[in-house]
């Protein structure tokens, strides 16, 4: 009859072969895998730090247009204001021409 019946040298050779195939097993599957992925996430960063690079850029440009069309607005604004002032006044020096043309010929006739 067969006993279970170890010896230290088998079970040092048992886990001497363990060892082996475990430490392989990490240097040919596990350590590419986990390189790999090491790799990937720097690429993802250095894409993700390139995207928001140009999103911030994207947004400085956009806030320098906003204020360069608010001061344009503004700047239209008050050109219309002007303008707005003058026609009056012209509307009015008109009214006062006709008013003035109208009496001068209410007293020549």
């Amino acid at each position: 009859m067969w006993t279970w019946e170890f010896q230290l040298d088998d079970i040092l050779t048992t886990l001497s072969i363990v060892a082996i195939i475990g430490g392989a097993s990490y240097r040919l599957l596990i350590v590419p895998i986990l390189t790999r992925i090491s790799d990937e996430r720097m690429q993802d960063n250095l894409i993700f730090t390139e995207r928001m690079g140009a999103l911030n850029q994207t947004l400085l440009e956009l806030k320098e247009e906003i204020k360069l069309s608010r001061e344009q607005r503004t700047k239209a604004y008050t050109e219309h204001v002007k303008l707005t002032a003058r026609v009056d006044g012209i509307e009015n020096r008109v009214d006062e021409l006709r008013g003035d043309f109208h009496e001068f010929t209410n007293k020549t006739h």
